[in-house]
């Protein structure tokens, strides 16, 4: 048995009609199911967290960029 699909729970929520639409067509460009789609971004926005040094990087390039401004 796939423990992944046994751990997916089924559940609904309320979307703006023009979202919804939105993400119809972004998953249709990317040969994706809306459902396949929208789980992905949650993911990637749940998930996604930087690491010591990209955190590093961040904070350098904003150091460095503001320092150019003047």
């Amino acid at each position: 048995m796939n423990t992944a699909a046994a751990q997916k729970k089924q559940t609904a929520f309320r979307l703006d009609g023009d979202l919804l639409e939105r993400l119809r067509v972004k998953a249709r460009r990317e040969n994706r199911s809306l459902n396949n789609y929208v789980e992905r971004v949650l993911m990637a926005v749940a998930y996604d967290e930087p690491n010591e040094i990209t955190i590093a990087a961040m904070k350098e390039a904003m150091t460095t960029g503001s320092r150019n401004r003047r």
